[in-house]
């Protein structure tokens, strides 16, 4: 005699696992979700990359904007001097062509810029990243109150190290 589920036995089955899958989502929720202070990092390395890879794939300075009063991040092309013609006059000028805002981020930590910081610093800092692949020097604090993390951006390859600052 063959032996085989019936199929109440089969949608018992299926049930039970569909309650089981239901249970589990939202715990598995937290490993495709960042920490706000993972996130911030994540951000802020993630628009490093970018600025350096635009720099040397259109071979055109890239500035990247950190304010950290609003804590937010803007990447865009530096501003430039073009030959054109000017409208004033109509005759051809050096030209300023301004940069284009290319993305922007709203960090959900709070960002502080440790170098460079002069008498001057108004707490926004524009980092430019060159076509050659190097970029400026600078070290920020991403902090969420409790943990804080120091990214520190390396000028020849424009790399980013992360150091926590408080290791425990």
């Amino acid at each position: 005699m063959k032996r085989a589920f019936t199929l109440v036995e089969l949608m018992v089955v299926v049930a039970v696992m569909g309650v089981i899958i239901g249970i589990s989502i939202p715990s598995f929720r937290s490993f495709w979700e960042k920490a706000p202070l993972e996130q911030a990092i994540s951000d802020v390395e993630d628009m490093c990359r970018q600025a350096r890879s635009d720099a040397i794939i259109n071979k055109r300075t890239m500035e990247l904007v950190l304010n950290d009063m609003e804590e937010s991040l803007i990447l865009r092309s530096a501003a430039r001097t073009v030959m054109g013609v000017d409208p004033d006059t109509g005759g051809e000028a050096n030209l300023v062509e301004q940069g284009e805002v290319l993305d922007s981020v709203e960090l959900t930590a709070d960002l502080q810029i440790i170098e460079p910081v002069d008498e001057e610093f108004l707490g926004q800092l524009e980092l430019r990243f060159y076509p050659n692949g190097t970029a400026e020097p600078v070290d920020l604090r991403v902090t969420d109150g409790n943990e804080a993390y120091i990214l520190s951006l390396d000028p020849v390859t424009g790399k980013t190290t992360v150091v926590n600052e408080n290791p425990r």
